[in-house]
């Protein structure tokens, strides 16, 4: 079953590399537009996270009925002495323990159980497992992604996430580089991680809204300008088309792409 992909599509045009072309040219006419390699990029992103939440899901199952527990849950991510602690705090009691833990453990924890709320219930099945894992997938966490972002980044607990708190704190940016964010001219090829993120209004403020829109698209988004720029670097005769010829002899930048590492390992294609 697993076979080394890129063994299969980097060796001259293999059967491999044909298989891989005809699985992103969705419409099947014979060449790859800049939204089917965006589409593909996107898909292989998603599979590979339902692959992951699908490996630790299987490691949490202790007891092989092919559900996840909260206990079973707690007992490997905060350890087995605090399983009584985490089980308290889930069922909302008061826990003395809990005070005697660090303040990072606290959060975790905190933030774990609101996640697992969400997703589903005390027990949970691998969509759900999915869900808690990566919440940025699903429309209905988005309410869980906004409130651990205002945790993360309200630095100052005032309800508010700012510029400075998002911009320079978190990413970095110089007083030049945000003034070229507020003008819409910041290169994103540089700071890939802040695509789909505006202050609509230009307050310096980031309101709910636009900072649910930025996490729960920007990995999306990032996919998208990686695909685009190596549909750029393939497209040899600018025709906004990538022929068979032109992919077999590029699929190199397909190895080296973020879904190359991926899938790398796996007969998916």
């Amino acid at each position: 079953m697993f076979l080394t992909i890129l063994g299969l599509l980097f060796v001259g045009p293999s059967s491999g590399t044909r298989k891989i072309f005809r699985e992103i040219d969705t419409n099947e006419d014979k060449a790859i537009s800049k939204s089917e390699l965006a589409g593909w990029f996107n898909f292989k992103d998603i599979e590979y996270l339902k692959q992951n939440a699908k490996e630790h899901f299987t490691m949490f199952d202790k007891n092989r009925d092919q559900m996840v527990s909260w206990e079973e849950y707690a007992a490997i991510a905060f350890g087995t002495t605090h399983v009584d602690t985490c089980n308290d705090l889930y069922k909302d009691k008061k826990s003395k323990d809990f005070d005697k833990l660090g303040a990072q453990v606290q959060d975790a924890i905190k933030t774990a159980i609101r996640r697992w709320k969400a997703a589903g219930g005390y027990t949970m099945n691998q969509e759900e497992f999915t869900a808690f894992t990566y919440p940025e997938l699903f429309q209905h966490m988005r309410n869980v992604v906004v409130a651990e972002a205002y945790q993360m980044y309200d630095k100052n607990s005032d309800g508010k996430v700012s510029a400075e708190e998002l911009l320079e704190s978190k990413f970095g940016l110089t007083s030049e580089q945000m003034n070229e964010f507020y003008k819409g001219k910041l290169d994103m090829e540089k700071s890939p991680n802040i695509l789909g993120l505006k202050d609509r209004n230009n307050n310096r403020i980031f309101e709910k809204k636009e900072l649910s829109f930025w996490l729960m698209e920007n990995r999306r988004l990032m996919r998208k300008e990686e695909a685009e720029k190596i549909f750029r670097d393939m497209d040899a005769d600018k025709n906004t088309r990538i022929s068979k010829p032109e992919f077999e002899e590029n699929s190199h930048m397909i190895k080296y792409s973020s879904i190359g590492r991926f899938i790398n390992g796996r007969d998916e294609l």
